[in-house]
């Protein structure tokens, strides 16, 4: 015993030591002290209440704490502070940080968000030049011993505090009633909050969106009264716990509620989400996320854009879904690779968007041709790339859509029977079949009246073969590439009136067995016919009365055309200005061009080269304004029908 009174009495001589030793410096010093030890923290924070005062600062208001965040914080980063600035805050609102009075403050919103960083220059410190954040490292204090019992709002407190990760799992949070955000972008924050009573707060949306590291259990949480987590575990990129008994029945708005939350793969078939109107990307981009929600009752969501887009494993039979309130299925299965469940059953008589809504998912050929898809207005790119799917949809009644742009593009088994469609309000058309490897129907009698753009309509089409020519395209503008490389088409579409068509660019190149009048067509309209017949190896028509005086540009024209030899010495081509290639390889091209009017032409490379049959006088042409001339003629071509200044 009287060795142990011993010890106490040097403990506690030592202790009044220190105790004087400290008070020899000032409160700058101390308060760097206090991060030594605990015990040092208690030795430090006694020196500077004997210093600053015994009755310590009043409790902190929402305006006076905003305050004292701004005014403090820079004391603990920068050496160079003014030291009696330094003094005077810590006395002003109390030391450390996690000892202030918030006892009374209700709202902290925003408080370290970078919105709200508190640093400025430190030499000239002006609490006006708050938001002059240079070299201060962000927030990272400890606060967990704040009162925050009062606190209403935390709506997006660490919002961008990338450094933050202290423990706040004992904070009194019960009258929060919002912590929109409060997470958002706290990049490093990972501390167990489960204890949390969040049995008030009614709005969770971003509550951790870009949290990246953050992964605790939050189970037990009760979200009764939450009714929006739009978002709120978006780009949570670890996050994976066991929230299958939340009560979420009183939410209404999931909006990208696990977006791009690449792990997450929890059981949530149990939620009741009847309330939910809104499911827009709430699993966007869940790589892992498989789980059985066919029992959910979506009767109430209007909105399930990119729903499972990009989840790349998920199949879970979801076809007893009552979707009958849904208005929007934009990319609702987009890349959903694994996907293939029957939903022949859904009721989406009220969708009016299904742009891209199976793209990608390249497992799913499912029999949805008893969908009422009457509401539908737009099919852009509805089965691009869905290269499974293969089923007959020929009685959908598709009269309200008016774009049907890519709409099977690269779906490469596609071959249905879909000649009785209604499409005389769609008005584009672009890439609508594009490389469908299979598809040969017979559309020819579809109204196509309406449609502006038919740029590689068939182009990739390498079967189809149908008859086509009796199509009002009155309409078009652009066919650029509408025929490349449908290496089967060769139909009579000699009467189709083109005559508001602006570009035919590659229109048939590569369609190498396409051998059709063309020569009444309209072509007066056109600017641009650039590898128009380029490698249709076929080709060989009249075209000679067509009026090309509006075209600019007829580079590879010809180019390969190896069967082409009219009679088109008659054409308009003062306007053209690139005839580079334009009979490059047109081996059997020989027809006097003589009179034609090349003033205004600045590239003729290789205008004939390998054309070995040409050999038509050209000596009246004067090229002294055209730029590029290299090799332009084909070899042993007769000197004396050579250009002038070539």
């Amino acid at each position: 015993m009287e060795d142990t009174g011993e010890a106490l009495q040097d403990a506690f001589m030592q202790h009044d030591c220190m105790l004087h030793a400290l008070s020899f410096l000032d409160v700058v010093t101390l308060l760097r002290k206090q991060v030594v030890s605990k015990h040092f923290k208690e030795l430090c924070t006694k020196t500077i209440t004997a210093k600053c005062g015994k009755d310590g600062p009043p409790p902190l208001t929402n305006e006076t704490l905003r305050t004292a965040v701004r005014e403090f914080c820079p004391i603990m980063y920068d050496p160079n502070f003014n030291k009696e600035v330094m003094e005077k805050i810590a006395c002003k609102y109390g030391f450390p940080i996690d000892s202030w009075n918030v006892s009374q403050v209700t709202d902290i919103s925003k408080l370290f968000c970078e919105g709200n960083r508190y640093f400025s220059s430190v030499e000239n410190w002006n609490p006006s030049d708050i938001y002059k954040m240079n070299s201060v490292p962000y927030f990272n204090s400890y606060i967990g011993s704040w009162n925050t019992s009062n606190v209403t709002n935390m709506e997006a407190m660490f919002e961008n505090a990338i450094d933050f990760n202290q423990d706040i799992g004992q904070w009194d949070v019960s009258n929060v009633e919002t912590m929109n955000s409060i997470f958002r972008s706290a990049f490093a924050f990972n501390q167990d909050i489960g204890r949390w009573n969040v049995s008030n707060v009614k709005d969770m949306e971003g509550m951790f969106i870009y949290a990246r590291r953050f992964n605790q259990d939050i189970g037990w949480w009760d979200v009764s009264n939450v009714k929006s987590m739009s978002a709120m575990f978006g780009s949570a990129v670890e996050f994976n716990q066991d929230i299958g008994r939340w009560n979420v029945s009183n939410v209404k708005d999931m909006d990208e509620m696990f977006y791009c939350a690449h792990r997450f793969d929890q059981d949530i078939g149990r939620w009741d989400v009847s309330n939910v109107e809104s499911m827009n990307s709430v699993f966007y981009s869940t790589f892992e996320f498989n789980q059985d929600i066919g029992r959910w009752n979506v009767s109430n969501v209007k909105d399930m854009n990119e729903m499972f887009g990009s989840a790349l494993k998920f199949n879970q039979d979801i076809g007893r879904w009552d979707v009958s309130n849904v208005e929007s299925m934009i990319s609702m299965f987009y890349d959903a690779d694994e996907f293939n469940q029957d939903i022949g059953r859904w009721n989406v008589s009220n969708v009016k968007d299904m742009d891209e809504m199976f793209h990608g998912a390249r497992r799913f050929n499912q029999d949805i041709g008893r969908w009422d898809v009457s509401n539908v207005e737009s099919m852009n790119s509805m089965f691009h790339s869905a290269i499974a799917f293969n089923q007959d949809i020929g009685r959908w009644n598709v009269s309200n859509v008016t774009n049907m742009e890519s709409m099977f593009e690269n779906a490469i088994h596609f071959n249905q029977d879909i000649g009785r469609w209604d499409v005389s309000n769609v008005d584009l058309m672009k890439s609508m079949f594009c490389c469908t490897r299979e598809f040969n129907q017979d559309i020819g009698s579809w109204n196509v009246s309406r449609v502006r753009d038919m740029t590689k309509m068939f182009a990739g089409a390498l079967e189809f073969n149908k008859d086509i020519g009796n199509w009002d395209v009155s309409s078009v503008i652009n066919m650029v590439s509408m025929f490349e490389n449908a290496y089967e088409f060769n139909q009579d579409i000699g009467s189709w009136n083109v005559s508001c068509v602006e570009d035919m660019t590659k229109m048939f190149a590569g369609a190498v067995k396409f051998d059709q009048d063309l020569g009444r067509w309209d072509v007066s309209n056109v600017d641009l016919m650039k590898s128009m017949f380029c490698c249709a190896r076929e080709f060989n028509q009249d075209i000679g009365p067509w009026n090309v005086s509006r075209v600019e540009n007829m580079n590879e024209m010809f180019s390969s055309a190896l069967e082409f030899n009219q009679d088109i010495g008659n054409w308009d081509v003062s306007s053209v200005i690139d005839m580079g290639r334009m009979f490059y390889l047109a081996r059997k091209f020989n027809q006097d061009i003589r009179n034609w009017n090349v003033s205004n032409v600045r590239n003729m490379n290789e205008m004939f080269a390998y054309a070995i049959t040409f050999h038509s006088d050209l000596s009246c042409w004067d090229v002294s304004h055209v730029l590029d001339k290299h090799d332009m003629l084909p070899e042993g071509f007769p000197e004396n029908f050579h250009p002038r200044n070539l």
